[in-house]
């Protein structure tokens, strides 16, 4: 069958050549066109016929089976389907789990912190830079204290606290936070 089709495809290709003038490109589009579906013709004909032959082979098995009196779909077990999933797909997760990853942290100031003016910044504790992109909580406080709620992005945040008077003549206060696992509502109280 390989031989007939490579044969076929010889024929088709060397009948191509010639022609004149402009309709040469078409001539040969279509020669090639034509080419391909005898082609295609031959090898869907060559696959039913493996099919055919598959089919007989199967009803053969089939009728051995039959003949040797033993019932072997007993003793098979259903085999395990193949999952090969990739990237998300992969990722197998409890199903308690609920992909919630931000931590609500109580932030309770003393109303005897301060007793003038001040301004208070909560922040990552290892940055470098106090601003909005370090920082959770940028607010002024007075000698009332601060009852506040800041939400962290995840539990490994640790987290500083800078009380800064307006007055130069006073050092920052610093105070440090860190996740207490054992606690069900994270509460920091700064006295």
């Amino acid at each position: 069958m390989n031989k007939l089709i490579v044969t076929l495809v010889t024929l088709f290709l060397t009948a191509c050549g010639g022609g004149s003038g402009e309709s040469q490109g078409q001539n040969q589009a279509n020669n090639n066109d034509a080419a391909n579906d005898i082609v295609q013709g031959s090898v869907s004909n060559a696959t039913q016929a493996q099919a055919h032959n598959v089919a007989e082979q199967g009803s053969d098995t089939e009728a051995q089976l039959d003949t040797t009196g033993e019932d072997q779909s007993l003793d098979t077990q259903p085999e395990e389907e193949d999952v090969s999933a990739e990237g998300m797909e992969a990722v197998v997760v409890d199903e308690t789990f609920d992909f919630q990853t931000d931590v609500p942290v109580s932030v309770l100031v003393a109303s005897n912190i301060v007793d003038t003016r001040a301004f208070i910044n909560i922040c990552q504790k290892e940055a470098t830079l106090t601003n909005d992109d370090t920082c959770f909580l940028r607010a002024p406080i007075d000698s009332n204290g601060l009852i506040v709620q800041i939400v962290l992005p995840h539990s490994e945040q640790k987290l500083k606290a800078e009380i800064w008077y307006y007055s130069t003549d006073k050092d920052p206060l610093v105070y440090s936070w860190e996740f207490d696992g054992s606690q069900q509502q994270q509460t920091w109280e700064i006295n």
